[in-house]
């Protein structure tokens, strides 16, 4: 099987495409920085993998192209495509920059764009393949003070449920979608922050690996869309059935889990500039467990704040 991953280096994508190396997958491994790529290519091929790094920054269309025709030009054909390359950032829609802002509407869509174009033009030539789009729970509802990464989502799931109905006769080419919630990443620590204040994810919070078998089994039996976590799944039935209610207590949760006491410093992470960690997993689980309990605390009460018409204001 040849892989394409982009946003290979870290997180979601960087677990997948040791999970592909581990079952002899030909993996090309795509991202902005060539030295965690080509670092990433060697800890696959020793895990019994064929690799190749590609640089590639995927919101530049004619770089998406040369990765799909390195992959052909390598191994001959591509078998399943993965769309994973994101950025984010937090803050409130008028203290993102304008230049953070469109980045990450490139990266998260255009960049998703760009790969289902090159990889649905070798799918065609080839006679199939499995085009995966990760997205995220933030594809399905909405949530203050991260617009541009929500934005950006909710364009993945559609341009993913555009392609469905294109291709409801080429039995042969899959896309699939897939939304966790919270991860246990270094996105988090990556991401752009116009807050003021230091963030954290909110219990509970997924293996990367987890997401990363998930991936794996839908390249060999797509499923249309793939949700991960039961609160994933509340907030979506609340989102859809109670609008009115889900507003109320939103962004409570938000600001309550994700925004701590502790100062930061304004700036735009890795958006701009690819400059942050390269492991898989963000060490939340293992090392800042007291961050969690005080972020589903702040949640909690964030939540029942708004509940009873008593949110705080978003802005700290």
């Amino acid at each position: 099987m040849v892989v394409v991953i982009t946003g290979a280096s870290s997180g979601i994508g960087r677990a997948t495409a040791l999970t592909f190396a581990r079952e002899s997958a030909s993996v090309v491994l795509a991202g902005r920085e060539t030295e965690a790529l080509e670092e990433l290519a060697r800890e696959c091929e020793r895990e019994g993998g064929s690799a190749l790094a590609v640089p590639a920054d995927v919101a530049e269309r004619e770089a998406v192209e040369h990765l799909a025709a390195s992959a052909v030009e390598r191994y001959g054909r591509i078998d399943t495509w993965v769309n994973n390359a994101g950025v984010m950032a937090y803050g409130e829609f008028d203290d993102i920059p304008a230049d953070v802002f469109d980045r990450i509407i490139a990266v998260n869509l255009l960049g998703q764009v760009y790969g289902s174009r090159a990889a649905l033009a070798r799918f065609r030539a080839q006679g199939g393949g499995v085009l995966i789009n990760v997205c995220s729970l933030w594809g399905r509802i909405t949530s203050p003070l991260v617009s541009p990464y929500v934005v950006s989502k909710h364009g993945v799931r559609a341009l993913s449920e555009c392609l469905h109905l294109e291709l409801i006769e080429e039995p042969d080419i899959h896309v699939a979608t897939v939304l966790p919630a919270a991860v246990d990443t270094p996105i988090f620590e990556n991401a752009g922050n116009y807050l003021g204040r230091r963030l954290r994810p909110v219990w509970p919070l997924f293996n990367p690996q987890y997401v990363a078998d998930g991936i794996v089994a839908c390249s060999r039996s797509p499923k249309r869309e793939v949700t991960y976590g039961r609160l994933g799944r509340a907030l979506e039935i609340l989102y859809t059935l109670a609008p009115p209610l889900y507003r109320r207590t939103a962004g409570g949760l938000f600001m309550g889990g994700t925004v701590s006491a502790e100062r930061a410093d304004d700036g735009p992470g890795t958006v701009l500039e690819p400059r942050g960690s390269h492991q898989t997993d963000g060490s939340w689980r293992r090392e800042r467990r007291g961050d969690l309990v005080r972020a589903f605390f702040g949640a909690s009460r964030g939540g029942l704040l708004g509940l009873l018409g008593r949110a705080e204001r978003l802005k700290p």
